[in-house]
Order: structure tokens, then C-alpha cells, then sequence
């Protein structure tokens, strides 16, 4: 198994990729996520992910793709009430259901922390949606620690 940086010519995988994810967040959450978007809309943001110097797009392969990782660089100034802050901040790590347990997630996070060492960057962060407890336990053994939690109130039902 190999992870590289993702290229154009990968936008077609990356959308194929992605479908495993945006099912599992549209069962969870059907009125927050669409069921399902134009293809050429998904490739057209990985097109400016992947050329994007701020972003980090990798794939992992073995005899076919397994999954990927997004990631942006980011730098938040000093104001009045925090410190400059320079981070890695992962959007999205997926593993293709069929190549789970084989430790492709480890390998994509690890190329992405190696990555934002590389750029002297010390923090990184991520979010988990409160029903993804796979996701949560994969990011709680790799050494993630929960700093901030956030929560919601719908006040229309139509936002439930």
C-alpha cells in the first residue's frame, strides 16, 4: 500500500471515494446533507483542492484506490483575545468500506502529520460528527484529544 499526493488526473477517484462518505453523513443527517450533487460540481472542488499550495490531498493505493485524506493549511493572526495560530486542519480521511481494518487511515493520518511537520506546524485538527463513534475511537487511539465541543438548537423544525 503507497500514499502519494493526489494529481488531476485522480479527480475521478476522488469522487467515486467520496460517495462512501457522503452516504454515511446524509443517513445520519439527511437534512444537512444533500443525497446527492452534480458529479461535475465534486470534481470541480477537488480540481481546486488539488492545485491549491494550502491544501493537502492524498490517496492511498494498493491494487486500486482506498481512500484519501483532505487537508488545508491554515494560519489564523493574532487578535485580542488568541495567539497566531499555524495548523494542519483535516476535512475529510476516507477508507472505501471493502479496505477498513488495514490500517490505510493510519497510514493517510501519518503521511499528513509527517506533512505538517515538514511545514513546521505543530498543531492539527479535525472535526467528528457526533454519530461517527468509528471515526471518533480511530482519532482517539491515534493520540487526538477532544479541546472543543460543539453544539446546535434548532429552532425551526424543518432544521431538525
Amino acid at each position: 500500500m503507497r500514499v502519494r499526493n493526489a494529481k488531476d488526473t485522480d479527480l475521478g477517484t476522488l469522487l467515486v471515494l467520496n460517495t462512501f462518505v457522503q452516504q454515511q453523513h446524509t443517513d445520519a443527517l439527511p437534512r444537512l446533507f444533500k443525497t446527492s450533487t452534480e458529479p461535475q460540481q465534486i470534481k470541480d472542488a477537488f480540481k481546486n483542492f488539488v492545485s491549491d499550495p494550502n491544501s493537502l490531498v492524498l490517496l492511498a493505493e494498493e491494487t486500486e484506490p482506498t481512500g484519501y485524506l483532505f487537508a488545508q493549511f491554515q494560519n489564523h493572526p493574532a487578535n485580542w483575545a488568541r495567539f497566531e495560530s499555524k495548523l494542519l486542519y483535516i476535512q475529510h480521511l476516507i477508507v472505501a468500506p471493502k479496505f477498513r481494518r488495514r490500517g490505510i487511515a493510519t497510514k493517510l493520518l501519518s503521511a499528513a502529520l509527517d506533512a505538517a511537520r515538514s511545514r513546521g506546524i505543530g498543531r492539527v485538527e479535525l472535526d467528528v460528527w457526533s454519530f461517527n463513534s468509528e471515526a471518533k475511537h480511530f482519532y482517539l487511539k491515534n493520540g487526538f484529544k477532544v479541546f472543543n465541543e460543539r453544539m446546535t438548537i434548532a429552532t425551526d423544525e424543518a432544521q431538525l
